[in-house]
């Protein structure tokens, strides 16, 4: 199934001419995917991804160094998970307070 956007914005090099263009989809599912994901409505709520909760794994990830539950026991994860949360909130407050 071919993208949405063939290119990314922020890519400035030149397209490749030797390139092939993406393969049809043989599939009936397939074929059916990509014309639902051509109407306006799938196009909105696709691009809706882009700015939700992706980015704040990645922040959780990367800045503030969780990576992995420390703790055993569901219960003790949802608790760990919560202090985590906290802690991005915290950061967040903190930033656009100061801004």
């Amino acid at each position: 199934m071919s993208r949405l956007q063939e290119r990314r914005v922020y890519d400035f090099r030149p397209p490749d001419p030797e390139a092939k263009p993406p393969p049809e989809p043989k599939a009936a599912w397939r074929r059916r995917m990509q014309e639902k994901m051509q109407t306006d409505d799938a196009k909105a709520r696709y691009k809706r991804r882009k700015c939700t909760v992706e980015p704040v794994f990645g922040i959780i990830k990367n800045v503030l160094g969780f990576s992995r539950f420390h703790l055993r026991s569901l219960d003790n994860v949802k608790n760990e998970w919560t202090l985590v949360n906290l802690a991005y909130n915290c950061k967040r407050l903190h930033k656009l307070k100061t801004a």
